[in-house]
């Protein structure tokens, strides 16, 4: 990675996070369910966030199997075999219309299965993961050992995870924040670019450099998460907002109803029913937060979470949570 790509979402070591500690331990708590205009969060917050990005970054240092040159077709199985658990994550997403979870990662996608993942998908390093309107998979990153796809992939996209085709940059673009929304793909490469069709893209009239981007198929709302703060568009990535009263949020989901979900950099889970304008602090998660996604169902909002401990579930709007699958050697 070049200084000028973004952060890509691994985990750093537990030493390295126990050194930002001093920066989380100032951050006074909040109250399940209470509302809060950022303040408090927010006065060593930037700091937290900064000292965890960049540990971050040290932890998502490329391997070999990054850059590894294609050399069959597209899906097939690389060599060797898939690992019981991602070593990196980069990306959370749910299959259209229901409540599975797919986890993009360094590996291919994993699906979960009982208490275990499993490896679903073709060894293809997802830098940028999201799911579109039609459920297609939308993708970017490197093509593992066995799979014939450009390096970088540039956009990729797939019905099923096995068999991925290019859209368009192969070669030129390695997207390591992405998201859909009702107007089409943001994503960003080193510059913030738009596209409708995955095919042709434009550059977005304000241009940020998010940590994660995320936004749902079902309206033109998206959130950019960075170390200064959130920021938020209403026309699908084209004009963007600093949320100067938001907290400093790690990761982010956005439902289709439009409700943003934030993860702090402390694992506290915050929630914004008006596009960000005012917030809710719930509960939070037992390890640093790579990744997120939600949904609103007829039984509530649903969270999960990858943190450094596993893959975390709340079915009560962030309150409380569980590990659904526990990561291999994490603390109990």
């Amino acid at each position: 990675q070049s200084a000028a790509e973004p952060l890509t979402r691994c985990v750093p070591r537990r030493s390295d996070i126990f050194h930002a500690l001093p920066f989380l331990s100032m951050t006074p708590p909040a109250g399940p369910g209470r509302h809060t205009s950022g303040q408090g969060r927010r006065r060593y917050a930037p700091a937290a966030a900064a000292v965890l990005l960049v540990l971050a970054a040290a932890a998502c240092s490329p391997s070999a199997t990054d850059t590894s040159a294609p050399d069959a077709a597209a899906g097939a199985e690389g060599a060797g075999a898939a690992p019981s658990f991602p070593t990196h994550v980069h990306a959370l997403a749910l299959k259209p219309g229901t409540t599975e979870v797919l986890i993009a990662s360094h590996e291919g996608i994993f699906e979960v299965s009982g208490d275990a993942l499993t490896a679903t998908g073709a060894n293809v390093d997802l830098m940028g993961f999201t799911v579109a309107a039609d459920g297609d998979y939308l993708a970017s990153g490197h093509p593992g050992p066995g799979v014939d796809l450009p390096e970088p992939a540039g956009l990729i996209s797939s019905v099923d995870g096995e068999s991925w085709s290019v859209e368009s940059l192969g070669g030129e673009s390695d997207f390591h924040a992405l998201t859909a929304t009702s107007g089409g793909i943001i994503g960003f490469d080193g510059t913030l670019r738009l596209s409708r069709d995955g095919k042709t893209w434009t550059e977005a009239r304000t241009q940020l450099r998010p940590y994660s981007l995320a936004g749902s198929p079902a309206g033109p709302l998206a959130v950019a998460t960075s170390e200064s703060g959130p920021y938020v568009s209403r026309d699908a990535g084209d004009q963007w907002s600093a949320l100067p009263d938001a907290p400093v949020i790690v990761v982010a989901a956005v439902t289709d109803s439009s409700r943003i979900v934030g993860v702090l950099p402390d694992g506290g889970i915050v929630t914004s029913a008006d596009e960000g304008r005012t917030w809710a602090a719930a509960g939070s998660v037992t390890g640093y937060p790579v990744a997120v996604t939600a949904a609103e169902t007829p039984d509530g909002l649903h969270i999960w979470v990858m943190t450094d401990a596993g893959l975390e579930h709340s079915i009560d709007g962030g309150q409380q949570f569980h590990t659904v699958v526990k990561q291999p050697g994490a603390a109990s």
